[in-house]
């Protein structure tokens, strides 16, 4: 019966020795006692996922930086200072995946590389490569395959660990990481024979010869990109050497390179060819005008910012012919021509002249709700804006060009102040009041124009005007503070008893027309 049982348990017996002496040959590799010898002492800063390899100084202490790396490690890993254990080709992790070339630290602690979903270096996860240089692992410190190799190569069992925390990655800096396109399933710095990477580089794109006109600007990044070895975009990382004088005719070769994360660098090599330019003269700073009558049109005003000049190079005021042609009574034409090299160039402006300020419609007094009043400055200019418009007889304007200002009157309402100017200069600021009657109340007071010299009395100022409160009419009560005509320009205050004794203000102008 033993016989048979043993008999019937041989195959699976055979196959699991099998798979033990696989493991060891494929995961552990040695395990010996700490070596106080090593080549290399190893600083991992958690804080910053950065790691320096220093080496020995003439007194045989490790003060000599020699090597960073880019690492992930993660809230668990523990800080302090361990000897490495054991070593690894492949090693089964935490969750069912594989790290190359690992190297125990302390106890289930280990560098490794990013996992891979198989035990095959073309299974690597994108996701969590794209982690490194963050916080990212179990407690394991992840490094690339070109780094861990290197310290599974150059670092013996029994290298010294220091794990440690500081703002500062180390004094050879913090390495940059490469980033990989979702789906890549190899480490770019895997130096196995199958890796595709070995055969890539870095790109630029759109950098080619060009043809320019004299003169012509050109930004030579204009349209140029760049990508790294795994396709993704660097171009921020592009560089150009040479310099293209757009004043002077002749070829110009111009490199763009830039170099990825891994080291590896493209050029490109273009020629930018600036023409032969015209010997013509340029007159620069004509513009039609816009002016009050008052501005008197003369040379000197025909020349204000206008300029000439040949290939760049000025010309004289003195040398600019200036013809200015009365059309009407409101435009003017100003020709300008200026000759040099056997060549003529001739151009033209108008001149507007314009006394007429821009009329603003939609604006008056305006009895407001308690809810308006309470809507704050903001509130008050959304109103204020509603049903406005604005014109001019020669500039041609919108609502946006209006300023509105609203100033906070008292506790009962607000001064609102319209202003606009069209391009001669015209102004017209008209200031109308929003009022919340809560007691007394005033009607009829608006803005109004009247003939040039009008003495603004009481009588005039009270036509059209009726007032009333709580207790019934009291527009005989009305007070009236009539100010002096200034600008063209009189302020009315009307004066409105409520019934509690006090009063509430209302202005109007008067303007001269």
């Amino acid at each position: 019966m033993f016989k048979r049982i043993i008999k019937k348990h041989i195959p699976m017996m055979l196959l699991m020795f099998g798979f033990l002496i696989f493991g060891l040959s494929v995961m552990k590799v040695t395990t010996v006692s700490a070596q106080n010898n090593s080549p290399y002492y190893i600083k991992v800063n958690k804080q910053q996922n950065c790691i320096t390899i220093y080496e020995k100084d003439k007194n045989g202490k490790y003060t000599v930086p020699v090597k960073a790396m880019v690492c992930s490690a993660g809230w668990a890993t523990p800080l302090g200072t361990y000897n490495t254990l054991e070593k690894y080709r492949w090693k089964l992790l935490m969750g069912d995946v594989w790290g190359q070339y690992s190297t125990r630290i302390v106890k289930g602690i280990l560098f490794h590389s990013v996992w891979y979903y198989k035990m095959d270096p073309s299974t690597l996860s994108s996701t969590q490569y794209n982690k490194l240089g963050t916080t990212a692992s179990h407690g394991c410190i992840r490094l690339t395959v070109e780094d861990v190799k290197w310290i599974y190569d150059n670092c013996p069992v029994g290298t010294t660990v220091e794990i440690y925390n500081d703002k500062n990655p180390g004094p050879l800096g913090k390495p940059e990481t490469i980033k990989l396109p979702a789906g890549t399933g190899w480490d770019p710095t895997d130096p196995n024979k199958d890796n595709p990477f070995h055969k890539k580089a870095p790109d630029i794109k759109g950098a080619k010869n060009q043809t320019i006109e004299w003169g012509a600007e050109i930004n030579l990044l204009k349209g140029v990109t760049a990508t790294s070895t795994t396709g993704t975009d660097i171009t921020s990382k592009l560089k150009v050497k040479g310099k293209v004088d757009n004043h002077k005719a002749g070829k110009y070769n111009i490199i763009y390179y830039v170099t990825d994360a891994l080291g590896r660098m493209k050029k490109k090599e273009v020629t930018i060819t600036v023409k032969e330019g015209s010997f013509e003269p340029v007159l620069e700073g004509i513009t039609d005008r816009y002016v009050t009558s008052d501005i008197v049109i003369n040379r000197n005003f025909a020349l204000q910012g206008v300029s000439a000049s040949v290939r760049k190079k000025q010309i004289s005021l003195n040398d600019i012919e200036v013809e200015i042609i009365k059309d009407t009574k409101k435009t003017y034409t100003i020709v300008y021509s200026v000759t040099k090299n056997d060549c003529t160039t001739t151009e033209t402006a108008t001149v507007y002249i314009d006394d007429e300020a821009p009329v603003i419609s939609g604006i008056d007094h305006k009895e407001i709700t308690l809810k308006e009043l309470h809507s704050g400055v903001n509130g008050i200019k959304e109103l204020a804006a509603k049903n406005l418009s604005v014109s001019d007889n020669l500039t041609k304007l919108s609502v946006e060009d209006v300023v509105i200002n609203v100033r906070t009157n008292i506790d009962y309402g607000y001064y609102v102040s319209y202003h606009v100017k069209d391009k001669a200069g015209n102004k017209t600021s008209i200031t109308v009041q929003f009022t919340y009657f809560s007691d007394a109340r005033i009607e009829g007071v608006t803005n109004k124009e009247v003939p040039l010299g009008t003495e603004i009395t009481n009588e005039l100022a009270m036509d059209g005007i009726t007032a009333s409160n709580n207790d019934g009419d009291c527009t005989s009560q009305v007070e009236i503070q009539i100010g002096d005509m200034a600008n063209g320009k009189c302020k009315v205050t009307y004066l409105v008893p409520n019934t509690d004794g006090g009063y509430i203000s209302v202005i109007s102008y008067f303007t001269e027309k």
